[in-house]
């Protein structure tokens, strides 16, 4: 080691002192010892050898830190690590009614009998969905009185065979098919066709008890495993192992029901009538939709996996309000989650209680053609059914504790409207600046996600971004504060002060939130002075946002040099 100089430790300096010291030894200058010559091509294969040798420590080192892991597989083996299990996709569910189409028939026995997992194809996104039955088989009667409802799924029932090999912990992957994911609830095993139950921890199978666990795969599918014997059954030698699941696309089999788009549904599978002869479904039923199909989720994002894995507990128990706003998280499908107690007031008849605030993400169902500004206020609200499939889903998880009750809030509606007074750079299309006005006003709306308040800063921020704005004012009107205002203005025991109490906005004009409350940039109201806000934006109109262009600026050399030392500074703070 006496060859190396203590302080040149870099890679170059290490190959440099090589060279000097083999030139020393072997008398040959530069000009002769290359990396052309024997020396000189080892030295230089070591070199390599010795960069990759330091490239994968410094790689393995980053890809044991779940924050600074570059590689998907890497945050969900770290994860399972940690006792988290990646969330797969949940397939959307809904309900129909099945009824006959009062068509003559001479269907045997009058009545067309369905198995189990009949398969039926929805019309409006062409994918398919699968009936779930309680029974085996189910008979329909064609009578015009006989109607039946059945719950169904999106997605397709698989299944795979393994053999067992008598070893603890045995273990199997099931890979699911190209473009699908296996879904997070509908997996069955079967042991020599005995259905065994799936447990959440190998330490919560009873002793010889038939039970399994599931996990999400690190590249792919999932992986089941069976006991020891301390904790599980250990499937026999030869035994068959059946695995039963449903492949999902997740938020694709999503559907919103509108006037000039119903869902309809037509059957790809055949049935039977009652002798167990073959018949056409479609000749003699009609599938009505109930409840348009909801709650699909895509798999667990990476970003989300990072922030909650570490957060989350072994247990799987859900002991707090936080346990909740990861759960409903993790799903995927709201825009705003909050869940809350109130252990801090004084009444104690609802401890108990954990109060759930949510949102959908109506970005799921949003047409290509749609905005914010485009939505109706109902498509920011769960719908009964929704609620109990919620409520249902998270009774079914297993984790709740026994005490606790859940309640879904309705939320209380707070509508706003927006006034933006600009001044713009000469040379730029008013009609595209207010375009560009409403394209970033709601893409921030619709996504967002802060719970306390609304600061006006923010919006200012936004604007003063978009090309040829100069300068930006704005304030928020709300429905609230106007009422209010109009409800006291003329009581004569009413202080000046109290009139001018702000109802839903703060003293910098920020819009102030209830933890119930939706706040909506809508109109839809009158104001003070009896202005009426029309909803959505409206040409020439008040409504939602209301854009006035005070000045049109002159882009002398001035103007553009401050606004290049804004951009400096904004650049420079990020």
């Amino acid at each position: 080691m006496n060859i190396f100089k203590k302080n040149n430790i870099l890679i170059q300096g290490l190959v440099s002192d090589s060279f000097d010291y083999l030139q020393r030894a072997y008398g040959q200058s530069r000009n002769i010892f290359t990396v052309a010559s024997a020396w000189g091509q080892i030295l230089f294969v070591i070199q390599n050898i010795s960069q990759l040798i330091l490239y994968f420590i410094e790689d393995s080192v980053t890809e044991l830190n779940i924050m600074e892991a570059t590689r998907d597989y890497s945050v969900k083996s770290l994860a399972r690590i940690s006792g988290y299990d990646p969330g797969r996709v949940s397939t959307a569910q809904g309900e129909i009614v099945i009824k006959w189409n009062l068509k003559a028939t001479d269907v045997g026995g009058g009545a067309v009998v369905l198995e189990n997992n009949t398969k039926i194809r929805c019309e409006q996104n062409g994918l398919a969905y699968t009936l779930i039955l309680n029974s085996a088989k189910t008979k329909i009667s064609l009578t015009p009185s006989t109607k039946k409802k059945f719950k169904i799924v999106q997605g397709v029932f698989r299944g795979d065979v393994f053999t067992g090999n008598n070893r603890l912990l045995q273990s199997y992957n099931v890979n699911n098919g190209a473009g699908t994911q296996i879904d997070q609830n509908y997996v069955n095993v079967y042991v020599n066709e005995e259905r065994w139950e799936k447990y959440d921890s190998l330490y919560d199978i009873p002793f010889d008890g038939k039970g399994y666990l599931i996990k999400q795969g690190i590249s792919s599918g999932i992986d089941v495993y069976f006991g020891n014997e301390s904790f599980g059954k250990v499937p026999p030698a030869g035994a068959l192992i059946r695995i039963e699941y449903l492949e999902s696309l997740g938020t694709a089999g999503n559907i919103r029901t509108t006037k000039d788009n119903p869902v309809n549904y037509v059957f790809t599978a055949s049935g039977e009538d009652t002798f167990g002869t073959e018949v056409n479904l479609n000749d003699y039923l009609d599938i009505v939709n109930e409840i348009d199909p909801s709650f699909g989720t895509d798999p667990e994002s990476i970003a989300l996996l990072r922030l909650v894995a570490p957060k989350t507990s072994r247990s799987f128990v859900f002991a707090n309000a936080d346990n909740y706003e990861i759960f409903l998280e993790r799903l995927g499908i709201f825009s705003q989650v909050s869940a809350f107690s109130t252990f801090d007031d004084y009444d104690l008849t609802d401890d108990n209680i954990i109060y759930i605030y949510l949102v959908p993400d109506v970005t799921l169902n949003l047409e290509s053609n749609e905005d914010y500004f485009d939505l109706d206020v109902s498509d920011f609200l769960l719908t009964n059914s929704q609620r109990i499939a919620l409520l249902n889903l998270i009774e079914d998880s297993g984790s709740m504790i026994a005490t606790t009750v859940v309640k879904i809030l309705e939320p209380t509606i707070s509508k706003y409207v927006g006034n933006a007074i600009i001044t713009v750079f000469e040379g730029y299309d008013l009609g595209i600046i207010k375009d560009k006005i409403r394209e970033q006003l709601s893409d921030y709306f619709i996504h967002l996600k802060r719970r306390d308040r609304v600061p006006k800063s923010d919006i200012i921020a936004i604007l003063e971004g978009i090309a040829g704005i100069d300068s930006v004012s704005f304030y928020f009107i709300g429905q609230k504060n106007e009422a209010n205002y109009n409800s006291i203005k003329n009581l004569t025991n009413v202080s000046n002060a109290e009139k001018s109490k702000l109802v839903g906005l703060n003293e910098y004009g920020d819009i102030v939130m209830a933890k119930d409350e939706l706040v909506l940039l809508r109109g839809g109201f009158k104001d003070r002075n009896s202005t009426y806000y029309d909803e959505g934006i409206v040409d020439n109109k008040p409504c939602s946002v209301n854009i006035s262009v005070t000045e049109i600026v002159e882009r002398g050399y001035s103007a553009g040099r401050n606004v290049q030392q804004r951009a400096e500074l904004i650049a420079r703070n990020k």
